[in-house]
């Protein structure tokens, strides 16, 4: 419900729906295995973006266009409102942010004295959008992750 402490919001006696959805940066080998585990036909409901920092040099990909709403409100009196969207212009704004904040710790011009493993993951690394579209059953992206983490069990620490 909209009046729910921790995950509500809007007009008070409004029900808020959201998709389940994860956002990770990963480095091109695994990304390369996620894109391969996602787009099995078993997950028709999962919809992904994904873009390494040199975009927009044709480090894009993605499975569908348009727009996906990942949050909305039903709210009485209201029309439906939908405060969180992606789409592709949103994705590629919000990865140049995303990618900067491995940077911002050093002052403009002093991004080149952060250690090797930030540089590598600034430059070669991807930034994934993963959501799963069927907000009713939400098990597509459990059952694509549980996969992933048997194919890349470096990426799931217990």
């Amino acid at each position: 419900k909209s009046d729910t402490r921790d995950v509500g919001w809007g007009p008070k006696g409004g029900y808020v729906f959201q998709k389940a959805y994860v956002e990770f940066f990963c480095s091109p080998e695994v990304k390369a295995k996620v894109i391969d585990v996602v787009s099995q036909a078993k997950y028709d409901q999962l919809t992904y973006m994904a873009s390494g920092n040199g975009a927009p040099d044709g480090r894009f990909e993605a499975n569908h266009e348009g727009v996906t709403a990942v949050t909305w409100g039903v709210f009485p009196g209201k029309e439906i409102i939908q405060p969180t969207v992606v789409d592709t212009n949103s994705f590629m704004e919000w990865r140049k942010e995303a990618f900067a904040l491995w940077l911002s710790p050093y002052k403009p011009g002093e991004e080149r004295f952060c250690c090797p493993v930030i540089q590598e993951i600034y430059k070669t690394w991807w930034l994934i959008h993963i959501v799963d579209n069927d907000f009713v059953e939400n098990k597509q992206l459990a059952a694509a992750m549980k996969e992933l983490f048997a194919i890349v069990p470096e990426i799931h620490q217990k």
